[in-house]
């Protein structure tokens, strides 16, 4: 097995993705700093255990094969300049970017590369850097999910609680009649509504958990490592709004024709 050796790597960006090689890592050699386009590597590793122990702003001497991690050293923190950083970045995502992450930045209507796109290298490596103990961690993700939780389990208490009524009042029906079909109706026509409700209090809530300070650090930890230092809003994007306008216009339509059909039947 081929083994590569290098020294002086510079962390600058960690992402989590989804599916195989999800654990990458993002490097530079510092002697590439200076240059027009530095250079990037992204190396993988196997384990959200190693994953873990890599921190931005670091220098390391690495030893990987294929892309793979084999072994690793770390040494000084490094100060990398903001220009240094957007140059880091620019070179990352003309090379590396994802269909998703370009879909991302896209509808986030911006200018490339603007300050108020990602994240400086100091708030980046105070996010991913952000490390709480076992307890801690334990806590916010249990607080987390209750508040998330209920995203979810509103709309579809609404939605099972209609249900409920429509079956209980066509008990006592004998034989076939036609408000049979109101059960089926709603039951379809309510259903995009319902999927809409818990999108829209799914946002609101990482909005809230965002404004906690118990439970600020871990979310945007998470979103960080998804989306590789895209700055996360604490409002609605433009292209937030425009998606959730065009999913409660269609939701609306859908059980406005539910309820229509319902009442003819």
């Amino acid at each position: 097995m081929k083994k590569t050796e290098h020294e002086n790597m510079l962390l600058f960006s960690k992402e989590r993705a989804y599916g195989p090689n999800r654990y990458r890592l993002y490097f530079t050699a510092i002697s590439s700093l200076k240059d027009e386009s530095p250079r990037v590597f992204r190396l993988l590793v196997r384990t959200p255990f190693s994953f873990a122990k890599f921190e931005i702003g670091r220098v390391y001497t690495l030893a990987y094969s294929k892309l793979h991690i084999l072994k690793f050293e770390p040494k000084e923190e490094f100060n990398l300049q903001e220009e240094h950083f957007t140059k880091l970045l620019q070179s990352r995502d003309l090379k590396f970017i994802d269909k998703k992450t370009s879909a991302m930045l896209r509808a986030m209507d911006k200018p490339a590369f603007s300050k108020d796109r990602y994240y400086s290298f100091n708030e980046t490596k105070e996010i991913l850097n952000y490390r709480p103990d076992f307890l801690m961690n334990i806590a916010v993700s249990a607080f987390s999910a209750v508040v998330s939780g209920l995203a979810f389990l509103i709309p579809f208490c609404a939605y099972a609680l209609m249900l409920y009524w429509l079956i209980k009042g066509q008990l006592g029906m004998v034989g076939f009649d036609s408000k049979a079909l109101v059960l089926p109706i709603m039951g379809i026509g309510a259903l995009p509504a319902a999927l809409f409700s818990m999108s829209v209090l799914y946002v609101l809530c990482e909005f809230v958990l965002l404004r906690i300070n118990f439970t600020k650090w871990s979310v945007l930890k998470k979103y960080t490592l998804v989306w590789g230092g895209i700055r996360k809003s604490f409002f609605f994007e433009i292209g937030d709004i425009l998606y959730f306008k065009k999913f409660g216009i269609v939701s609306g339509a859908v059980i406005g024709v539910a309820i229509i059909l319902s009442l003819i039947v």
